[in-house]
């Protein structure tokens, strides 16, 4: 039996070992009883409750009422109904005494206000009406602002739409690092645990030290602590995740895989980045169209009906109407109109030179993500070379192992250096996913 055991235990040593880091730790493992979201889920969450698309879809409708209340103020007649009653009683002394007037029939010596300047009072109740004639391109005119601010908005609000989503994203990447770190240091104390069991056997059969099972206890311990970390990692940033999605929610998920791939380069098509700029230029030429309107003719019918008297008694026979015709047009005022129009180009050319600084901008920056990206492609293909040349040496070190030939030290050694280039592998692997998103930003 004791010439038997340490052949049994070789020959578990033999099937254990060879499947020594079969299993991939960057593998996405699916946990019982977690649900698992996609990005897409955190994005559209995020659309729905950003309080900045809120504030700019409440600013669309705004924009429309005001450029339906001006379409009605231009357009559209006044009516006003105005009513006044002014009483100014006089204290006449011409019949001697000190009698109280509040219609004086003529008094030539009194106290009071003078009647030639107020009869005795001002009683008036009239219905007017004002219409502008010809002023439909003046309410277009000045409608206009608020159609572009409309449209100004719903560019504001992609813009803002496309922040989030690169935001989320970033953050759903690092979440995914964490998560990968996590299930990826599983894997090796796995591993660690059934190397242990074997190494516990050696030693029981005097094939290998106590001191070898300690290295492999420390080594467990090592990654149980490294795992901790990894965890306490990921659920902070699902935490965050939630919180930049408008996700109130504190359960711990199981995130999807993500494959970000680069969108095509959007070549000469106008970038949304610039779009509020030709915008905000398209704007300046309306503001300079109602600035000019202020030098044409503005004609407005007016009129009234109703009562309108200073003198009580005559009131029945005071109910009349009037009507009329005001213009007014300005001739001279010191040569605004030309002032006011180099004003507006210099402000689009300030506006051009923007959009030209932004394209330029992002198509540099699109430039050095794709020389970011060429170079985590080298380091990646470096990666695995090691890793393959690692895994070669851990097989012929499994070999030595089981002959007696191998300290453990030297197995732990190896194990540990190919897991420090696993995981910078996963750490450049995240980054990537980093890079591609931020070029599919600029690239928009």
């Amino acid at each position: 039996m004791q010439t038997k055991q340490p052949e049994d235990s070789k020959l578990r040593v033999v099937l254990l070992l060879t499947g020594l880091y079969l299993v991939s730790a960057v593998g996405v493992l699916a946990q019982s009883g977690q649900p698992q979201r996609t990005l897409d889920y955190y994005l559209e969450n995020a659309r729905q409750t950003s309080p900045l698309v809120r504030d700019n879809q409440n600013q669309l409708q705004a924009n429309a009422l005001e450029a339906q209340r001006l379409q009605a103020f231009y357009t559209k007649p006044l009516v006003q109904v105005t009513g006044n009653a002014q009483f100014s009683p006089i204290f006449s002394t011409d019949k001697g005494g000190f009698h109280p007037e509040l219609n004086s029939s003529g008094a030539t010596n009194y106290f009071g206000y003078d009647l030639a300047v107020s009869n005795g009072g001002l009683y008036q109740g009239l219905v007017s009406a004002t219409q502008p004639i010809s002023n439909l391109f003046r309410a277009k005119a000045f409608a206009a602002p608020f159609v572009l601010a409309s449209q100004v908005g719903q560019t504001v609000i992609r813009l803002g739409q496309h922040d989030v989503e690169k935001i989320v994203t970033d953050q759903y990447i690092l979440c995914l690092q964490d998560r990968l770190q996590v299930q990826y240091t599983d894997s090796l104390l796995r591993v660690l645990r059934e190397q242990r069991q074997i190494v516990q056997k050696f030693v029981e059969s005097s094939l290998l030290k106590q001191s070898d099972l300690t290295l492999v206890d420390i080594e467990a311990q090592t990654q149980q602590n490294l795992r901790v970390g990894y965890q306490t990692a990921y659920r902070r940033d699902v935490l965050e995740l939630n919180a930049l999605s408008g996700i109130a929610d504190t359960t711990l998920v199981n995130l999807a895989p993500l494959y970000l791939v680069i969108a095509p380069d959007i070549g000469s098509v106008p970038s949304g980045f610039t779009q509020r700029y030709a915008l905000d230029s398209v704007a300046l030429t309306a503001q300079q169209t109602i600035f000019d309107l202020r030098y044409r003719p503005q004609w407005i019918a007016f009129g009234n009906a109703g009562l309108n008297t200073s003198y009580i008694p005559d009131i029945p026979r005071r109910f009349g109407f009037s009507a009329g015709v005001s213009l007014v047009w300005t001739l001279f005022d010191g040569h605004q109109k030309r002032i006011n129009a180099q004003r507006t180009s210099i402000l689009q050319q300030s506006l051009g030179n923007y959009r030209r600084f932004i394209d330029t901008q992002n198509a540099v920056r699109r430039e050095r993500i794709r020389g970011e990206l060429r170079g985590l492609d080298e380091r990646l293909a470096v990666f695995r070379q090691q890793i393959a040349g690692y895994e070669a040496v851990l097989a012929s070190y499994r070999r030595e192992l089981l002959q007696g030939q191998l300290s453990i030290i030297n197995y732990i050694t190896v194990l540990k250096n190919m897991v420090a280039v696993r995981r910078d592998a996963l750490l450049i692997q995240s980054n990537r996913q980093l890079l591609v998103n931020a070029y599919n930003y600029y690239n928009w």
